[in-house]
């Protein structure tokens, strides 16, 4: 069933670098067949070609927000600008949407059932290659949610103050309230992560730390397209060591233990204490130099 918001009552806040347009037009044909009223909150980090993205999403009806942005992907800087945005907008209730995802027929309506003072996570599917871009009436055909997050089949379950790696910021809401009550609290998400890893988690931890109830939301189906990824992630290394020390000093301990375990096995890493430092490069393959010596 179609969710047919009020006007303004409900934003969707994305994230888009000019490299994922699209994947963002899935997401916004997805989003003019399920949720038609959606105010749509697009939060486009400084890149090459970003002015342009953002003049097109005006042209289209979104509402384009350019965020200064260094080498690092602020990621967790521009969730907190778009959540503000929505706020401002008079959304009522505030979805997080990856801009690989797309929103299924009844996520509008089973997150429209949040009580008041909890944030939801509905189940994503990761779809296969051979779904390339599939027409929103297609979605939920194919759905078939990852299995290391277990939904109810109806309803609600609320996470255990143990279960905060279970957080995603995939697909996640709110109501306005609550966003502004997070944002005067402890500011949302952490600014000091930038770039990949560890401020979904970090935000997932303290919300469970400060008893804001978590909970799975049954049928909130999203549908995150495929593109390719590494397991475990090399190429963002430095971006989870910077983040990872960041989390482990606020918490004692390391995030994504399994991925820092394989770049230990790929001599990417050692460890340092109760962390990780990666492991300095002994030579420069392509031209037989030496490189940074330990």
């Amino acid at each position: 069933m179609t969710f047919d918001p009020t006007p303004s009552s409900v934003a969707v806040v994305t994230v888009c670098t000019p490299a994922r347009a699209g994947h963002l037009r899935s997401q916004r044909r997805a989003l003019t067949a399920h949720l038609p009223g959606a105010h749509h909150v697009v939060v486009v980090p400084e890149r090459p070609g970003s002015a342009q993205l953002a003049v097109e999403l005006a042209a289209d009806g979104a509402d384009p927000l350019e965020v200064p942005a260094g080498r690092d992907l602020p990621v967790a800087r521009c969730r907190n600008t778009g959540g503000d945005r929505a706020v401002e907008a008079g959304a009522d209730l505030i979805i997080f949407l990856d801009v690989d995802c797309m929103p299924g027929p009844e996520l509008g309506s089973r997150y429209a059932e949040l009580p008041p003072d909890s944030v939801g996570m509905g189940p994503v599917t990761y779809l296969p290659e051979s779904a390339g871009a599939p027409d929103p009436a297609e979605l939920a055909a194919l759905t078939d949610p990852h299995a290391a997050r277990p939904f109810p089949e109806q309803g609600l379950r609320r996470l255990e103050a143990d279960e905060f790696g279970m957080f995603w910021s995939l697909s996640f809401a709110l109501r306005a309230d609550l966003w502004k009550r997070l944002r005067t609290d402890f500011g949302a998400f952490d600014e000091q992560y930038t770039g990949y890893g560890a401020e979904d988690t970090d935000f997932g931890r303290r919300l469970l730390y400060r008893r804001v109830p978590v909970v799975l939301v049954a049928g909130a189906h999203a549908y995150h397209r495929w593109h390719p990824v590494s397991d475990p992630p090399a190429e963002h290394l430095e971006d989870l060591l910077r983040n990872g020390a960041h989390y482990a000093e606020r918490w004692g301990e390391w995030p994504a233990p399994g991925w820092f375990d394989q770049f230990e096995r790929m001599g990417l890493v050692r460890r340092l204490g109760d962390g990780w430092e990666a492991v300095p490069a002994r030579r420069n393959a392509e031209d037989g130099r030496p490189g940074n010596e330990g």
